[in-house]
Formats: C-alpha cells, structure tokens, sequence
C-alpha cells in the first residue's frame, strides 16, 4: 500500500507543508502545498486508500526509556506514567504519553508530549480533512539499531540514537557528539539525513576525533522515508483516548461492540440502582429486554446462556439478597462518595471474588473507599490507580476475609 508522508513544522495550517508519496519503494510524487490541498490529491482523492503518517517536528516531543516492573504488557502499560514522571518539567496530567513496542522485562520507550499541543495538531490535521494513520516525528522514522542519526530541523539538528532522541543548535553539535562518542568502544557510524549543509557540519564537529573511528554517510530526507518497511509500525502518539477510529470496521463488529457495551452498561445500571434501593423488577425486565433486542440483532438469537455478560447481570440482580456481603459492598462503595463512577464490575462466583473498576474525584476519596471497604472485614487488592487528568482510574479486586 503507498504511503503519504506529510512534514508540519506548525500549528499554521495555512503555510505550506513539505509531503512525499511513496509506493513501491520508490517516491511516486512529492510537494510543497498547503494542507488542506494535500486532502485532495492524486490518488490521495480516496485518502482511506493511503497509509498516512503525519510528521510533527522533534522538539514538540520527550523520548525517553524507563523501566517499568509488570508481569504483562498491560500492567507495565498501566504503570508506565509513575515511571515518566520524574523526567517531566511539567505535570503529568498536562501530557499525553504513547508508549513504543517494548518487551517484558526490558526498558520502556515512551513519547511524551504536551497534551495541548498534541490536541492543537490533531485539530489541525482534522481540520484539513486528513487522516492520519500515524502521528509521529522526523527522528522515530530512523532505525537506530546501528548508526547515529543527524537529521536536519531547520537551523537545529535532530540526534537519534538507540535510547535517546535531542534537538540541538548546529554549533553545539560538537559537545553533544563528543559526550556521546565518549562511551563508544567501537567504530562508530553517523547518518546524516538532509543536505550537504549537515554533513559539513558534522565533519567539523567531529574533526578533533580519530576519523578512522568515526565514519559519515549523508543521505536524503527521501531515502529516509524509503528505509521505512512498516509505517504503521512507527511508533506512534495516537493512543489511549487519541487512537484513531478503525473506519474499516464492518456493520457487524460495529454491532458486536454496541450490543457489549449496552450489555455492560446494563450491569452497572444495574448495580448501581440495586445498592441505590430503587431498583423494580420491571425496570430490569425492561432494560434485560433492551439489551437482548440488541443482542438478537446481533447474533440473531435471544438464548444467552453462555453468554458471560448477562450471566453477570443475573448473578447481580437475582442471586444477591438484601444481607449479601456483596450487596453491602457495592453501598458502601457508591455511598462512600458522591465522585465515584463504577465503570465496571466483574463477580467470579467460585472463587468468591469481585472486581470493580471505578472513577474516583481523587487519591485521598479512593483511599477513603479502600478504607471503609476493609471496615466492612473484606480484603482489597489494589490492581491499578493511576491519575487520569482530573480523576483517579482503579481497579480493585475484593474478597471476603
């Protein structure tokens, strides 16, 4: 599939952006055109035909590694912001952090980037009519595996290496390679991507070192987008609440998701009215039929005996009476204060246990439901709280003690 590359160097929607089209390893076309034109080109006329990757420039973005103890991937990537925040300036419900692919056990790569910033570009993209399947920077485009790559910014140039992503003025290029080289042992190679200007500049800058140690290639900013071979797998800063919507899911997952989501909505609906003591048996028939109206539309049958999500709503609604442990759980939960927000509930009646996933106002509100739990003789295992902008996001599994 070809790939539309687009390069903004501002929020300015109304300068002219540098774009390449790229297909079959070669660069089919190339431009300078304002953005919003850029929507209306050959063949990007049917833009969901392209792989678009938008390019914002270095500086707007923090690389950097952490590591992140977790026995998932899903648990590291629930505790990756604890580990970004000592190296943020800034608070971090100010940023927008997008983690890279990464194995367990080893360290993290994380995009780090003001969450108003990001939220400018992604107006302006939206603005112009593009859509992006990637957002990324000129520098996560290079494999660092090997070399040390220079790219040029303008008056500044971009230093890429394996773990460590700088923007530095032309003339301090010298101190910074000469920091970095230090700890090289071995022969070093320096990839400079842009004009002759860069190349020129990183041989003076490395003059007072063994030149048989190091070793220079220049190439094109072109080449460099030749070199990538996945560019859906560049790391990008489209996720969590900012991934891009899969527009080419069918009718089918698109029902399959609705009728799930209305199945779980009717579960905390549920909950919520049974510890509230207002709930009536035939506002649950009428809200079990809604969801199975949609349930039949979906899987064309109304027989939901296998089905997990609506035995947990009948494990809620007709096997807890009034003394259930697990009915006092819920009231004390929801009446501990008016800022929680159950998102989801998930009751393992063999083993005797229950998962609540919830929005607290904040840390010391979630301390205090944690607290009145274990008042009630139930033990609280904490799976994850973590600050979500204004909010604290928890999963809890609870048992009786």
């Amino acid at each position: 599939m070809a790939t539309l590359y687009i390069e903004l160097i501002d929020i300015d929607s109304e300068l002219p952006v540098r774009w390449w089209l790229c297909d079959d390893s070669s660069i089919a076309a190339a431009g300078s055109d304002p953005l919003d034109e850029i929507a209306n080109l050959d063949p990007g006329k049917a833009q969901n035909k392209l792989d678009t990757v938008v390019l914002i420039p270095d500086r707007e973005i923090l690389y950097v590694h952490v590591d992140v103890p977790g026995r998932s991937q899903a648990r590291v990537r629930q505790a990756a912001p604890f580990a970004v925040e000592p190296h943020l300036t800034e608070e971090i419900d100010e940023v927008h952090i997008a983690l890279c692919d990464f194995k367990r056990g080893e360290s993290v790569p994380c995009l780090v980037i003001n969450r108003a910033r990001f939220e400018s570009f992604l107006a302006t993209i939206d603005a112009a009519g593009i859509r992006a399947n990637v957002i990324t920077t000129p520098g996560m485009l290079a494999d660092s595996t090997a070399d040390i790559h220079l790219i040029e910014a303008g008056s500044n140039i971009t230093v890429r290496t394996t773990d460590q992503l700088a923007v530095v003025a032309a003339d301090t290029l010298a101190t910074t390679l000469s920091a970095k080289l230090a700890d090289e042992q071995e022969h070093v190679r320096l990839t400079c991507v842009g004009t002759d200007a860069i190349e020129s500049v990183t041989r003076q800058s490395v003059s007072h070192m063994n030149a048989e140690d190091v070793g220079i290639q220049l190439i094109s900013f072109e080449s460099l987008l030749l070199g990538v071979n996945a560019p859906l797998a560049i790391p990008n800063l489209q996720q969590g609440s900012y991934a891009i919507v899969d527009s080419g899911a069918t009718i089918k997952q698109i029902l399959n998701k609705t009728a799930l989501a209305t199945a779980a909505s009717v579960i905390i609906v549920s909950a919520i009215f049974l510890v509230q003591g207002v709930w009536a048996d035939v506002q649950t028939e009428r809200l079990r039929e809604d969801a199975l109206d949609i349930y039949e539309s979906v899987y064309n049958t109304r027989d939901v005996a296998g089905n997990p999500v609506f035995r947990m709503q009948e494990q809620m609604g007709t096997r807890i009476d009034e003394q259930s442990t697990w009915l006092n759980l819920l009231e004390g939960v929801v009446g501990a204060t008016s800022g929680v927000e159950i998102k989801n509930l998930d009751f393992n009646e063999v083993q005797s246990k229950m998962s609540i996933t919830f929005y607290a106002d904040s840390y010391q509100e979630f301390e205090a439901i944690r607290t009145r739990i274990e008042e009630m003789g139930l033990s609280v295992e904490v799976n994850v709280a973590e600050q979500q902008q204004n909010r604290v996001w928890a999963r809890i599994t609870l048992a009786a003690t």
